[in-house]
């Protein structure tokens, strides 16, 4: 009962209090993933933080070699540490137009002349995998891996991609067991469509990082997924996976992935330098001193940023040589790891407080690092920058001391100044026991007393009280807001020059609308199966299905801004639907 007031009492502040655009307010872009084909369709995400306000559009660059298609928008808010935070997501398909690697982003949002602006993200598109001829059913797992030639140490990329066009649940993945290499999993499982033999699947990708720890040639055993496969059953309707309260059966079910091959090299030993501490990757080096120049009896700090991408667990703490007249302290490091689609990266962050004991000029001699690169495939030394510290003449302090008193004259004694009374105790102090009266707690407490006793329980019966009368008004909002839906699919449907990717976001927000979903695009495949559980009979489920398909086709052939006539029968269908919907 306490969450439901609670839940209640959020969402009641929320809708009544505006949300104007935050001061900080921020935009981000995100892929659901960064290497696709031609024939693949990919989902672009723009997060606006700070703000509700549905009318702005986010500019994006980098979209001419893609058809684009809106997905819908979706708002959102949290509340974090008792401050309220507002959003909106705007979902994009992208379909390629051509291959290559392609810089999507930024995406600029301007409000009140303020333009914020995103990150960017690298999209490879490739050529469709060859046809094998073989199908290999409604469900599979495949395994890839980016480089079949690394170093010791090198990472290398293992993708496991589940393609299933069958529903789906209680996924497990078994990694095989393999000596000498060290799986890392890089990021979180991604979910999207792709294109297999000609057939259309859902697929759910995971992505590992390799690390080697020695030379050699490895045969990666095949990968296991425990699943469970549902028959025929409902479902819920946005996502692939199946709803285990609409299910009707399920078959667990074992997959095995094909075997990959990986060579393991040696580093050379040409060319290694003395101080190779083994990092191998790709790694950068800088070096700030702040201040440039102090005085005698101050400090500086000098800070080492050692960053970059591969075993970067491997980077070591840096050494600073004897400074002569500079006294040096050190701090403990810092290191960072993170993880990405590509690998592992990370930082490791120094500092050094640096006290010259005299003036002058002070040089502080470069740092050094060496490592393999395994893009240039040899061995490299970076260096820090020269760093100058200017050490100035500090001032003397001088400590005063009382001077002598002049002969004949009489120091001067300190003056004992009057006590002042500031104030009294804010009760009276008892001596005796008998001044503590039994009074009456009651009637001093008086009006304001059974104010405080009584607010809680009205308060509780006016919540209880509104909860009920808006469970009771719920049936008649749903039915209010499926009429609406209705009619406002069927204006738009009788407007002039519809396109078809106008009417597949109409057709999506129609489905949000009626259902209470929030589906950011609509497939035939989920318009039919949620037709279906809320009554709909197969054929009408079917037909409107048809319906979809052929928008979408429309949309992703590059006609999907040309008028659409498949618009002339949707009244008719959606009068039929909503007499059946239970």
């Amino acid at each position: 009962m306490k969450k439901s007031l609670f839940i209640l009492s959020a969402l009641l502040l929320f809708n009544l209090t505006p949300c104007p655009v935050s001061a900080t307010l921020s935009v981000t872009l995100k892929l659901d993933r960064q290497e696709a084909t031609l024939v693949d369709s990919i989902r672009l995400t723009v997060s606006v933080s700070g703000s509700r306000e549905t009318n702005m559009r986010p500019v994006i660059d980098g979209l001419k070699s893609f058809r684009v298609t809106p997905g819908g928008t979706s708002s959102r808010f949290e509340i974090i540490n008792g401050q309220m935070k507002a959003g909106i997501d705007y979902s994009y398909l992208l379909q390629p137009k051509e291959t290559g690697k392609f810089e999507i982003g930024p995406a600029r949002l301007t409000f009140e002349g303020k333009t914020s602006v995103s990150n960017t993200e690298t999209l490879t598109i490739v050529e469709p995998i060859k046809s094998s001829g073989a199908d290999r059913g409604p469900i599979f797992l495949n395994a890839t891996i980016g480089a079949t030639d690394v170093y010791v140490e090198e990472q290398a990329a293992y993708t496991l991609r589940l393609y299933f066009r069958v529903r789906i649940g209680d996924v497990s993945l078994n990694l095989p067991d393999t000596e000498g290499l060290t799986f890392k999993k890089l990021g979180k499982e991604v979910q999207y469509q792709g294109i297999h033999n000609g057939q259309s699947y859902h697929i759910l990708e995971v992505r590992y990082a390799i690390i080697p720890s020695r030379e050699g040639e490895f045969v990666i055993r095949p990968a296991q997924m425990n699943l469970t496969v549902f028959q025929a059953g409902r479902r819920s309707p946005w996502s692939p996976f199946d709803d285990p309260f609409f299910s009707s059966s399920g078959v667990a079910r074992t997959l095995a992935s094909e075997p990959v091959e990986l060579k393991v090299l040696q580093l050379p030993r040409e060319g290694r330098p003395a101080d190779f501490s083994g990092m191998v990757g790709t790694f950068e080096l800088d070096s700030t001193l702040a201040p440039a120049e102090i005085k005698t009896g101050e400090s500086a700090t000098l800070t080492v940023h050692l960053r970059g991408r591969g075993n970067v667990n491997r980077m070591p703490d840096l050494k600073i040589p004897e400074l002569g007249q500079i006294k040096v302290y050190s701090d403990q490091p810092v290191l960072k790891v993170t993880e990405d689609e590509k690998g592992m990266t990370g930082s490791k962050t120094m500092k050094w407080a640096l006290v010259p004991e005299a003036e002058g000029q002070y040089e502080i001699p470069r740092l050094s690092i060496s490592f393999f690169d395994t893009k240039k495939r040899r061995y490299r030394t970076i260096k820090t920058r020269t760093l100058s510290l200017s050490v100035l003449k500090g001032e003397e302090k001088t400590v005063q001391t009382a001077s002598s008193n002049p002969a004949g004259q009489t120091p001067i004694a300190p003056v004992k100044l009057a006590v002042e009374e500031l104030g009294h105790d804010i009760l009276p102090v008892h001596d005796s026991i008998k001044d503590l009266g039994a009074g009456s707690i009651v009637m001093t407490g008086g009006v304001f007393f059974w104010t405080i006793l009584i607010a809680p329980f009205f308060a509780y019966f006016s919540t209880f009280l509104g909860l009920k009368l808006g469970k009771r008004s719920n049936d008649s909002m749903a039915a209010l807001r499926a009429r609406k839906a209705s009619r406002n699919l069927t204006r738009c449907c009788r407007q002039k020059d519809l396109s078809s990717a106008d009417l597949a976001s109409a057709i999506t927000v129609y489905f949000n609308d009626r259902f209470g979903l929030f589906l950011g695009a609509l497939t035939p495949k989920e318009a039919f199966d949620i037709l279906r559980s809320r009554g709909i009979n197969k054929k009408k489920a079917q037909e409107f299905q048809q319906v979809v398909q052929e928008i979408e086709d429309a949309v992703y052939t590059g006609r999907g801004n040309e008028q659409c006539s498949t618009a002339r029968g949707i009244p008719r269908l959606i009068k039929l639907i909503e007499k059946e919907i239970r």
